[in-house]
């Protein structure tokens, strides 16, 4: 399965600073700053919480099984990268 990475930066109102990355397959391409503000909601940071964000396109790469699964599971995979 190929996918498509968004890099996502996002900062907050407290000055903590979050990277990670949602993967989506290219159907679902559009839902990626969705997927990310429902990751921030489930790290308990609402949307008055974050100051600025950012969610871009940055490539695609072949999904892992782990990715796969939970790709079918609910739509996307975050990979947690900084600060999560």
């Amino acid at each position: 399965m190929n996918v498509q990475v968004f890099d996502t930066h996002v900062k907050t109102t407290n000055g903590h600073y979050l990277h990670f990355d949602v993967l989506v397959t290219p159907e679902h391409a559009g839902k990626a700053k969705l997927y990310a503000q429902q990751f921030l909601q489930q790290q308990g940071y609402d949307n008055e919480d974050v100051q600025q964000q950012s969610c871009d396109f940055c490539h695609n790469e072949i999904a892992t099984p782990a990715v796969i699964a939970a790709i079918h599971a609910q739509g996307y995979y975050i990979l947690k990268l900084q600060g999560c």
